[in-house]
């Protein structure tokens, strides 16, 4: 396993607290759910399940408005794919200038972000439009997790995730440095969708336990963007290399 160099090292470090800091409180405030903070229902397996028909479904966004069904998508993002970042964030602190630092690493967050967040609507849309077509059961739930299980071992997966890997260039001076860590977040951010849309999906038609199923799911996008860029072929992939640093940090631990 090929160790980063040491500036980078340096860097990944400064940016992976930050992002904890970040995704915990989102972590949270989704288990808090509706004690106390408006985390919407609606982006919950419970009320995707429990939603009869459109008037149902014209019901609930009575009570949900579309401003908090937005911040609640806000938060599983922050919470679930903010740490995969921390990679990206790491290499444009090493290759940055210190006075625009800041800036870069907040305009690669801010394009990230702005591809997840467009993309609520069409996967909240797409979670309830499916338990409309067949609502009462898990056939829509058992489907999306074959369809995500297929997807996990495509090689247009594999390709996406091999994407998530590239660290173009940044320019060293302002304005051009401003618009190469946009692009860079925007980037990111797009192929971080086509990696993980099916597991996402997934985890949005999980007829119970939703929180668990959304920790489960953002572990395992963690740990798999761990794992070396590969060809493209149809493969089962399990993340191994987070699997041998958790046993390596167990074992220390017990010495």
């Amino acid at each position: 396993m090929r160790r980063p160099d040491p500036p980078a090292g340096r860097a990944l470090g400064r940016v992976a607290a930050p992002l904890a800091l970040l995704a915990g409180p989102a972590w949270l405030l989704l288990a808090l759910g509706s004690g106390g903070i408006a985390v919407p229902e609606l982006c919950s397996s419970a009320l995707l399940w429990s939603v009869p028909s459109v008037e149902g479904l014209r019901y609930a966004l009575t009570f949900v408005p579309p401003q908090v069904l937005a911040m609640g998508w806000g938060l599983m993002v922050a919470a679930m794919m903010l740490p995969t970042l921390a990679g990206t964030l790491g290499y444009v602190r090493a290759r940055s200038l210190g006075r625009f630092r800041g800036r870069l690493v907040a305009l690669v967050i801010c394009g990230y972000l702005a591809v997840w967040l467009a993309a609520g609507p069409v996967m909240l849309g797409l979670a309830l439009a499916l338990h409309l077509a067949a609502p009462g059961g898990g056939q829509v739930f058992i489907a999306a997790l074959a369809v995500a299980v297929l997807w996990q071992v495509s090689p247009w997966k594999q390709a996406a995730l091999n994407r998530c890997h590239r660290r173009p260039a940044i320019a060293a001076f302002a304005p051009e440095a401003h618009g190469d860590a946009l692009r860079l977040g925007l980037g990111a951010g797009l192929w971080c969708l086509q990696s993980c849309w099916a597991l996402m999906l997934a985890s949005l038609l999980v007829p119970g336990w939703h929180f668990a199923a959304m920790a489960v799911v953002a572990l395992f996008i963690w740990a798999e963007r761990l794992e070396p860029p590969r060809p493209p072929a149809w493969r089962l992939r399990a993340p191994l290399r987070a699997w041998r640093l958790a046993s390596f940090r167990l074992a220390s631990v017990g010495r």
